[in-house]
This record gives structure tokens, C-alpha cells and sequence, in this order.
């Protein structure tokens, strides 16, 4: 059961119906004889963690909520209720049936998942377009990258004395004195730990995609230029006191020139490209923090409970939309990444 909803985007649910496009009136259907099937958007969660509370929810085709009138149905065996728990993993499917007038409605079947969530790393780059040094960390992050999906990266621009960068973060001080940042390049691992020159592939990678015991799921919307993202985040182990929520909104494909020493390393991929490289591809860069640039408190919560929360943003008229991205940590007290989850806005991220 979720403890906090400050939406109600996540429960609206529609059903269309799908079959007897004529009335059973018209095909002098005997009541209680025929089967109508319907398809239910947002039946059920699509992913969900072991022995977590999976309820399902059924909205007629005329906006009534039957749910309490229906029948369950997982993997074909009927169920009491409307929620359904597995402590294995693994592929479910699940149905409901209702009566409609004495005509026998069928949800079209759904299925879902019980997964172990998995860890994705959070990789974070200090750096500017004015650091000749700065290179070498893109390079890293991307050379991980191609190993491994389960990473979570952000690029944090910083103009530093007469050094502008057009990619500024506005609230970059906030990070600086949290994380000790000083001279560029920098880098961190899940937020608190550093990851020194020559920045080590198998450091980044040490637990990228490991079992863990929380989640995070995201649901966005863009709608004009406001941006509506629902996060949700469910631990196994519960939410302890001092746990926070960290969003921030990224762009990739921002062109710009980037200072290289670099150029005349023929040991570097940046080797013979100019100083500066002209056009340089900015990836995963820090736009905007949707929460606070060290994170929203959680409210303290049971194992599996799920905790949720919306964020409103404007999205600026400079910013390319299909190259945006979400980044969502779970962080402890002190700021160590407890797991993160990454995807395009307006999209359904579910639990990974």
C-alpha cells in the first residue's frame, strides 16, 4: 500500500471495450451467457519486488470502479481480493471478470513482473568546457558505458573565475561543498565515493548491476512546457530516518566547443582533435534539479512500503525535449547512493 500519493495521475484508469461492437440488445443475447472482453489501462503495477503488495484495479468502460466486484485471476487461479504477492520471481499474468448487466465482462490478460531489483551506479563528472583535463572522464564514463547499462551519469558544468560555461549549474556550490570538490576534473561514485585518475573502468563497474533490495520507478509527462514526474521508491528493508529522494533533469546532444590538452596524446581517443575540439557532444548534462540538489526528505517507512511524491517543473524553450532524461537516486542520510534510476521524460519507468 502506498504511503504517500501527491498525485492522481498514477490511479486513472480506462477501460475501451473491444468486442460486440453491436448491442446485446441487437444480437438477443441471452443475459449471463456471453463474455465481453476489455482491455484495462493500468490494470497493475508492470513491475513490482518480492513479497510486495500488487493490488489491481478495474474501471468499467462507463467509469465505474468494479474492482470490489470482480473477480482476480493470477496465472489462471482465482485469488481472494484484489491484491496478489510473490515471494519467488518471475512472469505473471493476471484477469479479472465482472458481471455487467448479467453480461460476463473479461479484462483482457495483463502481465507483470516480481523481480530482485538490480543496482544501477551513479557516475558523476565535475567538469567545464574551459578544462583541458576534463576529457579524460567523459572518455572513462563512456568506455564504462559500453560495458554496462546499469549506470546513472550525470555531467555537472561549472564556470569557474573568468571561465564561463554555457551549461552552468545554478546550484553547483550546493554539490561543491558536499562533496569536496575543488579543481577539475572530478569525479564521484554514487555520490560520496571519489574515483581518482586514471579512473579505473572496474571501479565504476564494481557493483553496477548487482542484487540489492530497493527500487525506483518514475512515471513523466510533458504537457506544453510543464513537465509532471511522479517517482516512486519501495525498499525491502524499509525507508530509514534521514533517506532522501534526489531528481534532476538532464540533456544529451549539446554541442559545444571543449578545451582538450589532450590533442597531441596519441594515446587519447581525443587525440588529433583540436584544442579546442570544436562541437564537442555534451552528454547527460545537469539541466535542473527537480528536487533539492541534495535531495527531498522520505518519510520514514515499513519494508515494501511504497512512498511517492510529483514534481512540477518548466521546461525552458532552449532545451531540445527529445533529448532530455531523468535521474532519480534513493541517497542516505549522508548522501551515499543507495541505488538510481535513469529514462527519457515522458515515458513509464518501472522498478528495474
Amino acid at each position: 500500500m502506498k504511503k504517500k500519493i501527491i498525485t492522481s495521475a498514477s490511479s486513472f484508469f480506462m477501460a475501451v471495450l473491444l468486442l460486440a461492437s453491436c448491442s446485446r440488445t441487437e444480437e438477443n443475447v441471452p443475459l449471463g451467457q456471453d463474455t465481453v472482453e476489455i482491455t484495462v489501462q493500468n490494470f497493475v503495477r508492470p513491475v513490482s519486488l518480492r513479497n510486495q503488495e500488487i493490488p489491481f484495479t478495474v474501471i468499467s468502460q462507463t467509469g465505474v470502479d468494479v474492482t470490489l466486484e470482480s473477480q482476480f485471476y493470477v496465472d489462471g487461479q482465482a485469488i481472494d481480493g484484489n491484491v496478489f504477492s510473490s515471494s519467488e520471481i518471475g512472469e505473471f499474468e493476471a484477469y479479472a471478470t465482472y458481471l455487467d448487466g448479467g453480461v460476463e465482462v473479461s479484462t483482457t490478460p495483463e502481465n507483470f513482473s516480481v523481480i530482485i531489483p538490480k543496482r544501477k551506479v551513479v557516475l558523476e563528472d565535475y567538469t567545464g568546457t574551459w578544462c583541458g583535463f576534463c576529457p579524460s572522464v567523459a572518455a572513462a564514463i563512456e568506455e564504462a558505458s559500453l560495458e554496462s547499462d546499469d549506470l546513472a551519469i550525470v555531467a555537472i558544468h561549472i564556470t569557474a573565475n573568468s571561465n564561463p560555461d554555457p551549461m552552468h549549474f545554478d546550484n553547483v556550490e550546493i554539490l561543491r561543498d558536499a562533496f569536496e570538490i575543488d579543481g577539475l576534473p572530478q569525479a564521484r561514485i554514487d555520490r560520496s565515493q571519489f574515483w581518482f585518475a586514471p579512473y579505473f573502468i572496474s571501479d565504476a563497474l564494481e557493483n553496477a548491476g548487482s542484487d540489492t533490495t530497493c527500487a525506483i520507478s518514475f512515471t513523466s509527462t510533458l504537457d506544453g512546457d510543464q513537465l509532471i514526474t511522479q517517482v516512486n521508491v519501495v525498499s525491502e528493508t524499509g525507508i530509514n530516518p534521514g533517506d532522501k529522494l534526489v531528481v534532476y533533469l538532464l540533456e544529451d546532444g549539446i554541442l559545444y566547443d571543449q578545451e582538450n590538452y589532450y590533442n597531441e596524446d596519441p594515446t587519447s581517443p581525443y587525440f588529433g582533435l583540436g584544442n579546442p575540439i570544436p562541437n564537442f557532444e555534451h552528454n547527460h548534462t545537469l539541466r535542473k534539479s527537480l528536487s533539492a540538489p541534495l535531495g527531498d526528505d522520505i518519510a520514514q517507512g515499513a519494508a515494501l512500503e511504497e512512498y511517492s511524491v510529483t514534481y512540477n517543473t518548466t521546461i525552458p524553450a532552449d532545451y531540445v525535449t527529445e533529448n532530455l532524461t531523468l535521474i532519480a537516486m534513493y541517497v542516505s542520510a549522508d548522501n551515499l547512493a543507495y541505488n538510481a534510476q535513469v529514462g527519457a521524460i515522458n515515458t513509464v519507468v518501472p522498478y528495474q
